[in-house]
């Protein structure tokens, strides 16, 4: 139950405090007057879309705060919670702060969230019903999901039996399409791979060779500089001062000393070994130059086997480790597509017994809609008798499927079925579907009949009904007064209405006022007491003034609908 709202800088509100109470919760207030607005802020409560554009002029930010009552409801809110890593709690507090750049901030009980985290808490607690939200009616694909939830609890139970079903056969089909699927599938993916193995065969890759191609092409791109570095050097070590030559001399030297001093001896080996040494590098350099030799044809055939290793790359990995192990991985799929014959038998025998047991779950949903849709049928047109509309007809069209082989093609989350909403309001007029023959206003009592209906029972939800007497009047208005308050003996209900027949029957009664000043505009919104009650029913009836009979009038509407409100 939404127990306060708090709405700061949106739109024409400054800042206004709104507390709520058990049962019907009605917002009257005159044209302009600011109502939308309140829909508007438990429309971005449900995570609807916002802008910039909401926040009144000269502020920074709009906010939306809303306190839900949520003790000894369902689990839902347990697995919610869980979901954010927060402790259940017997509150639900929802924020959301719209800044100047249009972007948004959600939180619940403080806890900064994801807009889908938010909407999932707010989709359990509030439930707007307008004249945008009755077009649901009008869409042919809800009507099968309106129809089960009038079913309840048995629909629910074959949906989950249908739902692990149907997770089975996509996994069935999984392993299918793995082994190549059909017949001609599996040839078509032989032959593939057949084509990617020679390929890879024919391109004989080594480990390594890519790095060692890209050292050699290096070498060739840049052996005139390597020759010219390496004659240099070794002319440098074997020229004039001929450094072997001079540290064989040392050599030498120290040997007409040796045997003096073991520090001495050690120094004329340690200058063999460099001279060895240099002898070596001096070797090794001058044979080096001596083989660099550019080949502008080896240079050629380096680039095209890069480009061919490279080209293979973008294909079947970015490695030639990962191309090798894509090739065992084709060798070893092209071997069990090829002996895979006995296990595809096996799925398929599976996967036919699982449609059969799919058609058994499907058709059990169909008797279970065709079972009850008379019944709901014949609720609905009570109902919309009710409401005014003493030759409605309402029909629900079940369209099932009993071919085995249509089953796949179209098998749902809802089975087979395919349900329509056919309707007439006038006598002598064939139904239609829905969206062919409804205006607007039949539309709003038809919504209202069905979710009278449906909503019988409490389901944990603020139900707001946002001017859902569009279209009526009179003694209509009346019936949908009793309507809603037939509603709101289960559940919360929040009513934004222009009628004064309607708004007789809420329990607590709120004012939506705009008033002006020098500069501004602003909107408020004010809970009435009995006698400002019986003057603002008496205004929705036509007074213009301090009317006795309209007064009179205001009581006499008030004191009925109390009545009713006791008889039921």
């Amino acid at each position: 139950m939404l127990t306060n709202l708090h709405i700061k800088n949106l739109a024409l509100i400054d800042e206004v405090r709104v507390n709520f109470s058990k049962g019907f919760n009605v917002f009257t207030g005159e044209t302009g007057a600011g109502k939308s607005i309140l829909i508007s802020s438990l429309g971005l409560l449900l995570g609807g879309k916002a802008d910039k554009s909401l926040i009144k002029g000269g502020c920074q930010f709009a906010k939306v705060d809303a306190m839900f009552d949520v003790e000894g409801d369902t689990d839902v809110f347990s697995q919610l919670f869980d979901e954010i890593g927060v402790d259940r709690e017997e509150t639900i507090s929802l924020s959301r702060t719209i800044n100047i750049s249009g972007k948004s901030e959600y939180r619940v009980n403080g806890e900064i969230v994801t807009l889908n985290v938010f909407k999932k808490f707010a989709s359990e607690l509030l439930d707007v019903f307008g004249q945008h939200d009755n077009q649901a009616l009008l869409d042919r694909h809800n009507h099968i999901l309106f129809l089960d939830k009038y079913i309840g609890n048995n629909v629910v139970q074959l949906k989950s039996i249908l739902a692990e079903q149907i997770s089975e056969l996509n996994a069935i089909n999984r392993k299918i399409s793995a082994l190549g699927g059909d017949e001609r599938q599996r040839e078509r993916e032989v032959d593939l791979l057949n084509f990617e193995i020679n390929q890879i065969e024919e391109a004989n890759l080594r480990l390594g060779e890519d790095d060692e191609l890209i050292g050699k092409r290096t070498i060739l791109q840049n052996s005139e500089k390597i020759s010219r570095v390496m004659n240099e050097v070794v002319d440098k070590i074997l020229g004039i001062n001929n450094i072997p030559m001079t540290l064989k001399d040392v050599v030498s030297q120290l040997g007409s000393i040796t045997g003096l001093d073991k520090d001495i001896d050690q120094c004329r080996e340690r200058t063999q070994s460099v001279r060895w040494e240099i002898e070596d590098i001096a070797g090794t350099l001058q044979a080096y130059a001596q083989s660099i030799n550019y080949d502008e044809n080896e240079l050629n055939k380096i680039e095209e086997r890069l480009d061919l290793i490279n080209g293979y790359k973008r294909k079947y990995g970015n490695t030639i480790e990962e191309i090798l192990a894509y090739y065992d991985q084709c060798v070893a799929k092209r071997e069990a597509l090829l002996n895979c014959d006995k296990e595809l038998q096996e799925l398929n025998e599976a996967k036919n017994k699982l449609l059969i047991e799919i058609l058994d779950e499907s058709n059990k949903l169909h008797n279970l809609r065709m079972n009850n849709k008379a019944k709901l049928e014949q609720e609905v047109e009570t109902e919309l008798k009710e409401l005014g509309m003493k030759n409605a007809k309402f029909v629900i069209d079940i369209a099932g499927i009993s071919d085995i082989a249509s089953v796949e093609k179209n098998i749902n989350a809802n089975g087979l079925d395919v349900v329509e909403f056919l309707f007439s309001a006038n006598l002598g007029v064939d139904v239609r579907p829905l969206d062919k023959i409804i205006s607007g206003g039949e539309l709003s009592r038809f919504s209202l009949a069905f979710k009278t209906i449906v909503n019988t029972d409490s389901n944990n939800k603020t139900l707001i009904f946002d001017e859902i007497d569009t279209g009526i009047g009179g003694n209509t208005g009346s019936v949908v007064g009793k309507k809603i308050t037939k509603i709101s003996k289960h559940n919360q209900v929040l009513c934004i209405t222009h009628l004064a027949q309607i708004a007789s029957f809420g329990d607590s009664h709120y004012k939506i006022v705009k008033t002006e000043d020098d500069t501004h505009t602003y909107t408020t919104i004010y809970y009435l007491n009995e006698e400002e009650r019986v003057s603002e029913i008496a205004r929705m009836i036509g007074s213009i003034s301090n009317n006795n009979f309209a007064n009179l009038h205001s009581i006499e509407l008030i004191t009925e609908s109390n009545k009713y409100k006791e008889s039921i």
